[in-house]
């Protein structure tokens, strides 16, 4: 059977953009399952989709999971509340290299963006394959990193976010009061491609469980300049009807804060998995 669409790689081991998708077919399971194998295999998939509406955007979502509806950023409002508006005019810009919500039991497997509003340049996205980034490691280094564990917690950089004037005062004590934090382990196997990924990001991984904080902090260190080797990554200029899918298991990803004072704003929509996140 042949495939509902065309890949065209965007980087040497990440990306890939999905071309000649008929919007007809999106929703039919042969494409569904072409796009998330295609997603497996590139870790982030770019569609030019300014057809898409919001009721598309939530059908895609709930084939690979269950929507999240965000605890505290915004959203489409009724019937939509699984679709999350990222807007900088509402103080929104990332600008950190991250998983998202990896404080969690269970964080994101899927998050999908679909561009709405663009500033007239900047703005780009970066995303890193950390399955990439762990075959790029030693073997020995590997072995030593198996069986460890690291600590995720939100709170550090809402605290950075309440100095830069980024969130409100009330904002930030809704959400330390929640004390979102997490011990996950510091490389994963993803239950598909069976590939080992690092799993820790420069913003909410604070250090190693059951070692020393210097000790810690130089084995956290090498790995965060070791993951941004340009190899292992792949950079995104959007257009508005852009949706990217990336696989929040085994990507990081920035959104580059260069474009002020325009306006960004995405419609986001993250998406858990029906089964534990594998160690």
């Amino acid at each position: 059977m042949p495939s509902p669409f065309t890949l065209q790689p965007l980087g040497p081991h990440l990306g890939a953009e999905v071309l000649d998708l008929d919007p007809a077919t999106v929703f039919q399971p042969q494409t569904l399952a072409a796009l998330e194998a295609a997603l497996v295999k590139h870790e982030a998939l770019v569609l030019h989709a300014p057809w898409l509406q919001p009721e598309q955007h939530l059908a895609i979502a709930r084939y690979f999971g269950e929507p999240e509806v965000h605890t505290f950023y915004p959203n489409l409002g009724a019937g939509f509340e699984q679709i999350t508006v990222i807007d900088s005019r509402l103080g929104d810009r990332a600008d950190m290299w991250h998983h998202d919500e990896s404080f969690l039991p269970g964080p994101p497997i899927v998050t999908m963006t679909h561009a709405q509003i663009l500033p007239p340049c900047g703005g780009d996205t970066c995303w890193i394959s950390m399955t990439t980034a762990y075959d790029g490691l030693s073997a020995r280094m590997q072995h030593y990193l198996d069986g460890l564990s690291a600590w995720h917690d939100m709170n550090g950089p809402m605290t950075a976010a309440l100095r830069q004037n980024v969130v409100s005062h009330e904002r930030y004590v809704e959400v330390v009061q929640m004390n979102r934090r997490h011990l996950h382990p510091l490389v994963i196997q993803h239950p598909l491609s069976g590939r080992k990924a690092l799993y820790l990001s420069p913003t909410y991984t604070t250090h190693i469980e059951g070692m020393a904080a210097s000790e810690s902090d130089a084995i956290l260190s090498y790995l965060h300049a070791h993951c941004q080797h340009v190899q292992f990554g792949f950079r995104h200029r959007w257009r508005v009807g852009d949706m990217l899918l990336w696989d929040n298991r085994s990507v990081l990803h920035n959104a580059i804060l260069d474009y002020q004072p325009h306006q960004r704003r995405m419609q986001r929509t993250s998406v858990f998995a029906r089964e534990p996140l594998p160690a």
